[in-house]
Protein backbone atom coordinates (compact mmCIF):
# COMPACT_ATOMS: atom_id res chain seq x y z
CA UNK A 1 0.00 0.00 0.00
CA UNK A 2 2.86 2.26 0.67
CA UNK A 3 3.84 2.64 -2.90
CA UNK A 4 -0.01 3.20 -3.79
CA UNK A 5 -0.60 5.57 -1.48
CA UNK A 6 1.19 8.52 -3.91
CA UNK A 7 -0.84 7.08 -6.73
CA UNK A 8 -4.14 7.15 -5.24
CA UNK A 9 -3.64 10.66 -4.17
CA UNK A 10 -2.81 11.59 -7.74
CA UNK A 11 -6.03 9.87 -9.41
CA UNK A 12 -9.27 11.77 -9.37
CA UNK A 13 -11.48 8.54 -10.04
CA UNK A 14 -11.41 5.75 -7.48
CA UNK A 15 -12.75 2.74 -8.97
CA UNK A 16 -13.54 0.05 -6.46
CA UNK A 17 -14.15 -3.39 -8.29
CA UNK A 18 -14.82 -6.57 -6.66
CA UNK A 19 -16.73 -10.36 -7.05
CA UNK A 20 -19.64 -10.77 -4.94
CA UNK A 21 -19.97 -14.27 -3.61
CA UNK A 22 -21.23 -12.96 -0.58
CA UNK A 23 -22.68 -10.11 0.53
CA UNK A 24 -19.62 -8.16 0.90
CA UNK A 25 -16.09 -9.51 0.24
CA UNK A 26 -13.45 -9.62 3.33
CA UNK A 27 -11.28 -8.36 0.20
CA UNK A 28 -13.24 -5.12 -0.48
CA UNK A 29 -13.54 -4.21 3.25
CA UNK A 30 -9.59 -5.20 4.00
CA UNK A 31 -9.05 -2.32 1.05
CA UNK A 32 -11.18 0.04 2.02
CA UNK A 33 -9.54 -0.11 5.64
CA UNK A 34 -6.81 0.29 3.81
CA UNK A 35 -7.89 3.46 2.40
CA UNK A 36 -7.88 5.19 5.94
CA UNK A 37 -4.34 7.01 6.43
CA UNK A 38 -5.81 8.74 2.77
CA UNK A 39 -8.56 10.35 5.32
CA UNK A 40 -8.30 13.44 7.64
CA UNK A 41 -7.85 12.75 11.26
CA UNK A 42 -10.87 15.14 11.69
CA UNK A 43 -14.10 14.32 11.90
CA UNK A 44 -17.41 16.51 11.17
CA UNK A 45 -20.67 16.05 11.42
CA UNK A 46 -22.86 16.00 8.00
CA UNK A 47 -26.01 15.03 7.46
CA UNK A 48 -26.71 14.27 11.05
CA UNK A 49 -23.61 11.02 10.81
CA UNK A 50 -19.95 11.48 11.45
CA UNK A 51 -18.11 11.46 8.89
CA UNK A 52 -14.53 12.28 7.68
CA UNK A 53 -12.91 14.14 4.58
CA UNK A 54 -10.18 12.54 2.07
CA UNK A 55 -6.65 14.98 3.01
CA UNK A 56 -6.64 17.94 1.27
CA UNK A 57 -3.50 16.15 -0.65
CA UNK A 58 -6.08 13.94 -2.07
CA UNK A 59 -7.29 14.74 -5.56
CA UNK A 60 -10.19 11.84 -5.73
CA UNK A 61 -13.52 13.57 -6.01
CA UNK A 62 -15.55 10.73 -7.52
CA UNK A 63 -16.20 7.05 -7.00
CA UNK A 64 -17.37 3.99 -9.05
CA UNK A 65 -18.05 0.64 -8.05
CA UNK A 66 -17.77 -2.25 -10.72
CA UNK A 67 -18.77 -5.89 -9.37
CA UNK A 68 -19.70 -9.44 -10.73
CA UNK A 69 -21.37 -12.43 -9.34
CA UNK A 70 -22.72 -15.32 -9.66
CA UNK A 71 -26.04 -14.58 -8.86
CA UNK A 72 -28.91 -13.97 -10.74
CA UNK A 73 -30.71 -10.87 -9.11
CA UNK A 74 -29.28 -7.65 -9.06
CA UNK A 75 -30.43 -7.81 -5.47
CA UNK A 76 -27.30 -9.45 -4.09
CA UNK A 77 -25.02 -6.44 -5.18
CA UNK A 78 -26.68 -4.51 -2.11
CA UNK A 79 -24.52 -4.79 0.92
CA UNK A 80 -21.38 -3.77 -1.47
CA UNK A 81 -23.74 -1.63 -3.37
CA UNK A 82 -24.59 0.69 0.13
CA UNK A 83 -20.89 0.22 1.57
CA UNK A 84 -19.67 1.95 -1.49
CA UNK A 85 -22.27 4.38 -1.73
CA UNK A 86 -21.25 5.10 2.39
CA UNK A 87 -17.60 5.21 1.94
CA UNK A 88 -17.98 7.77 -0.80
CA UNK A 89 -20.25 9.68 1.40
CA UNK A 90 -17.75 9.30 4.24
CA UNK A 91 -15.29 10.51 1.88
CA UNK A 92 -16.91 13.62 1.06
CA UNK A 93 -16.60 12.04 -2.68
CA UNK A 94 -19.36 11.95 -5.77
CA UNK A 95 -20.62 8.45 -6.22
CA UNK A 96 -21.17 7.96 -10.26
CA UNK A 97 -22.58 4.52 -10.19
CA UNK A 98 -22.33 1.36 -9.95
CA UNK A 99 -21.42 -1.07 -13.25
CA UNK A 100 -22.74 -4.83 -11.94
CA UNK A 101 -22.42 -8.11 -14.02
CA UNK A 102 -25.23 -10.60 -12.45
CA UNK A 103 -24.47 -14.41 -13.37
CA UNK A 104 -20.69 -13.19 -14.74
CA UNK A 105 -20.24 -16.63 -16.21
CA UNK A 106 -22.20 -16.80 -18.55
CA UNK A 107 -20.02 -14.07 -20.21
CA UNK A 108 -16.88 -16.52 -21.74
CA UNK A 109 -19.98 -17.33 -24.25
CA UNK A 110 -19.21 -15.73 -27.69
CA UNK A 111 -22.88 -14.63 -28.62
CA UNK A 112 -24.82 -11.23 -29.39
CA UNK A 113 -26.14 -10.83 -26.46
CA UNK A 114 -22.95 -11.50 -24.41
CA UNK A 115 -20.87 -9.23 -27.14
CA UNK A 116 -23.31 -5.81 -26.31
CA UNK A 117 -22.90 -6.63 -22.35
CA UNK A 118 -19.06 -6.43 -22.96
CA UNK A 119 -19.21 -3.43 -25.25
CA UNK A 120 -21.24 -1.48 -22.68
CA UNK A 121 -19.15 -2.77 -20.28
CA UNK A 122 -16.22 -0.75 -22.60
CA UNK A 123 -18.24 2.35 -23.12
CA UNK A 124 -18.78 2.96 -19.90
CA UNK A 125 -15.65 2.88 -18.98
CA UNK A 126 -14.62 5.14 -21.96
CA UNK A 127 -17.69 7.71 -20.90
CA UNK A 128 -16.65 7.89 -17.34
CA UNK A 129 -12.64 8.76 -18.24
CA UNK A 130 -13.43 11.21 -20.83
CA UNK A 131 -17.19 12.62 -19.09
CA UNK A 132 -16.62 11.64 -15.29
CA UNK A 133 -19.78 10.23 -15.55
CA UNK A 134 -22.12 6.72 -16.62
CA UNK A 135 -25.17 6.76 -18.45
CA UNK A 136 -28.14 4.87 -16.89
CA UNK A 137 -29.14 2.99 -20.66
CA UNK A 138 -24.77 1.33 -20.44
CA UNK A 139 -25.25 0.61 -16.82
CA UNK A 140 -28.84 -0.93 -17.47
CA UNK A 141 -27.01 -3.31 -20.42
CA UNK A 142 -24.39 -4.26 -18.60
CA UNK A 143 -26.73 -5.66 -15.78
CA UNK A 144 -29.18 -7.37 -18.34
CA UNK A 145 -30.04 -10.88 -17.96
CA UNK A 146 -28.36 -13.04 -20.73
CA UNK A 147 -30.47 -16.22 -20.11
CA UNK A 148 -33.98 -17.26 -19.54
CA UNK A 149 -33.79 -18.32 -15.68
CA UNK A 150 -37.29 -19.50 -13.48
CA UNK A 151 -37.95 -17.16 -10.33
CA UNK A 152 -41.22 -18.54 -8.61
CA UNK A 153 -42.72 -20.11 -11.72
CA UNK A 154 -42.27 -17.46 -13.98
CA UNK A 155 -39.73 -16.95 -17.30
CA UNK A 156 -37.42 -14.00 -17.03
CA UNK A 157 -35.11 -13.00 -19.79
Amino acid sequence: MQSLYPRLRKTDILVLATPVYVPLPGEMQNLINRLVPLMDPSLKNRNNRTRARLRSDTAISKLVLVSTSGWWELGNFGTVLRIAKEFAEDCGVKFIGALLRPHSSYLTEDNPKTRKVLEAAEQTGYQLVKEGKISRDLLSIVSHPLLLHQIGGTKTD
